[in-house]
């Protein structure tokens, strides 16, 4: 189901809207299902979810009939991405406090049966405004649920503590 979004960002980057291109039938089915479309309307508000996973996933507004919605555009750095950023000292030490307290709220999740969603790296940003790391696939908790094993959540935190131990050669680096 990969790409049945396209995305535009505002001009003022504070609001990117995601929609729906039309090209996935199995998510515009599952949207069909009064039960199911309920589920996500709640996902995308953000009030599906209860904590600790709650603070990690973005909120998103004005849901529409096909599953396009909007949200807040995180100013950051996309997790699977810290190769190409220049950080520094300081940066690479907020990120990496974040990624142990991301790993620390997810497996907490997990243990109280509460791990779901799509929580590959290219989901996950770092906000520079919210000083958090972020989950901005939303349709991922709707079509994640449960998780595959491929994504389950050992796979997550190996990919977590993978990012951790590089952030930590960074800062050494950087000393």
């Amino acid at each position: 189901m990969n790409n049945i979004f396209d995305f535009f960002i505002s001009h003022d980057e504070s609001t990117i809207y995601k929609k729906n291109n039309h090209s996935s039938k199995m998510f515009l089915e599952l949207l069909g299902n009064v039960n199911i479309y309920a589920k996500y309307m709640k996902i995308i508000d953000g009030t599906f979810f209860i904590s600790p996973m709650r603070k990690h996933i973005c909120q998103g507004f004005e849901l529409e009939k096909d599953g396009s919605y909007k949200m807040q555009f995180l100013h950051g750095y996309r997790l699977d991405l810290l190769d190409t950023y220049s950080l520094d000292h300081i940066s690479a030490g907020q990120i990496l406090h974040q990624c142990e307290i991301l790993l620390k709220d997810l497996a907490q999740s997990n243990e109280n049966g509460d791990f779901f969603g799509d929580w590959a790296m290219h989901n996950l940003v770092y906000s520079l405004e919210l000083k958090s790391i972020l989950n901005i696939d939303l349709e991922g908790f709707l079509t994640y649920h449960p998780v595959p094993e491929w994504a389950d959540f050992g796979v997550v935190e190996g990919w977590i503590k993978d990012t951790i131990s590089h952030l930590q050669s960074i800062i050494s680096e950087l000393k």
